[in-house]
């Protein structure tokens, strides 16, 4: 009998910000690093959700965001994006993030990560390798 593949249960926009070989991770308060991004709403396309959730969560707005992949990771679709962040500008948390930081790539750990970002880990993309 053939396997039922699962459908992913949410689909998220995930932006993925390199600066000086550092990524941008955030942080809910009581809550492990992820990647910033968020739910894709209505009537909205992923670039414009990645644009929005990066503004809502760290204050940095991009005008550079490259679609990079679209891919499952656990229950959910993650629409990939990329965003080099200039040296200069600053990633403050916002709305429900608590924290921001960046950290190198080579530094990306499972403890660090919540679930959603170890399963993007896990796909050795090359914007998360060292």
């Amino acid at each position: 009998m053939p396997r039922r593949q699962r459908k992913a249960t949410k689909v998220r926009a995930t932006i993925i910000c390199s600066r000086s070989g550092k990524v941008l991770l955030v942080r809910r308060k009581g809550g492990k690093w992820n990647f910033p991004g968020g739910v894709i709403e209505s009537g909205e396309t992923p670039q414009q959700a990645a644009a929005r959730e990066l503004a809502e969560e760290t204050g940095l707005r991009s005008s550079n965001l490259l679609e990079l992949c679209s891919l499952e990771a656990g229950n959910t679709l993650h629409h990939v994006f990329t965003a080099c962040i200039g040296d200069f500008d600053r990633a403050s948390p916002r709305n429900e993030i608590a924290a921001c930081k960046w950290v190198s790539r080579c530094d990306l750990s499972r403890a660090l990560l919540n679930a959603a970002a170890v399963a993007l880990l896990s796909k050795e993309l090359p914007a998360l390798s060292a």
